[in-house]
């Protein structure tokens, strides 16, 4: 965060307003319940000064500083219109990071907003995700109709946001390995770094399993208590991932990029709300049986 403008103080919802004013932005109020409402912002302060009456809600000085750091962000994006949205993982970032400035209720709400709107892309993004998917797993003796199934069957998924993981897991399988097509027994194959490698079917169900995770946090259905549980472990786990990162990186061969640090902040903001997602996954008992379903699944094409 930057430095500007000086000390903070508590403010009021017009004292915000006169914040991003003085970024060059103008907004009502309405705008500061807008980021109260998607978890921007956790709900203002309630304060009783006289007998008769209470004073206006106040935001702490932490809560103003986000909102004006949140807005000078906006800024400095080159898309004209940001939307609330897509500052989310930025206050999750800083929640998984620090345990001052987003309490846990605005962290429930903001990842709220983030399940809801996680996998909402464009054509476009989608079919690069999906071309990016199979090029990381792909034989390079894999037709050019396996690899168009294939990534069919991905983008289909991220568009309905309902995935067929079962014709998603064989169809990277038989990228991987295209012999299938000619009545030879499947090679499971491990991709990425020799200490961790992952298979085709393991990584099915690592998108299945966010996608239980993102569909209980929809429904804020994830108690304050069980969140902190989730960032502790994770806290743990990202410390010892940022020490081999780059070992990782450097054995991962097409899937390099998965392990390279960050370019930019909201990159890093989206790599850290993901890893918290994952653990938050094993928090709440959905790894197991999902890891299980998918070694069921692929046993099961191998007989």
């Amino acid at each position: 965060m930057t430095d500007q403008p000086g000390e903070w103080s508590a403010g009021t919802a017009d004292d915000l307003v006169e914040d991003a004013r003085s970024l060059g932005i103008k907004l009502s109020p309405r705008t500061v319940t807008d980021y109260v409402e998607v978890g921007l912002l956790a709900p203002p302060l309630y304060r009783k000064t006289t007998q008769r009456g209470s004073d206006r809600r106040i935001y702490p000085p932490e809560q103003r500083r986000l909102f004006y750091e949140l807005n000078a962000a906006k800024l400095r994006s080159p898309i004209a219109r940001v939307p609330h949205r897509t500052m989310i993982p930025v206050v999750l970032y800083v929640w998984c990071m620090n345990d001052t400035i987003v309490p846990d209720g605005q962290a429930r709400r903001a990842l709220q907003t983030w399940a809801q709107s996680v996998g909402i892309n464009s054509g476009p993004r989608r079919r690069s995700t999906a071309n990016k998917v199979v090029a990381q797993f792909a034989d390079p003796a894999a037709t050019s109709g396996q690899r168009r199934i294939a990534e069919q069957w991905i983008r289909a998924g991220e568009e309905s946001r309902r995935p067929d993981f079962d014709n998603i897991a064989a169809a990277l399988s038989t990228v991987a390995s295209p012999w299938r097509a000619r009545g030879l027994p499947e090679i499971v194959r491990g991709f990425g770094p020799a200490v961790a490698p992952i298979t085709t079917d393991q990584a099915v169900a690592m998108w299945d399993l966010q996608l239980q995770v993102n569909d209980i946090l929809a429904f804020e259905a994830v108690s304050e208590h069980l969140l902190r549980r989730a960032r502790e472990e994770h806290r743990e786990n990202w410390q010892e991932y940022q020490g081999v990162r780059a070992d990782w990186a450097s054995q991962a061969g097409a899937m390099a990029d998965i392990f390279e640090l960050p370019t930019d902040q909201e990159q890093a903001a989206r790599q850290q709300v993901n890893g918290f997602v994952t653990v938050l996954g094993n928090t709440l008992d959905l790894a197991q049986p999902t890891f299980a379903r998918a070694q069921a699944r692929a046993k099961a094409r191998i007989r």
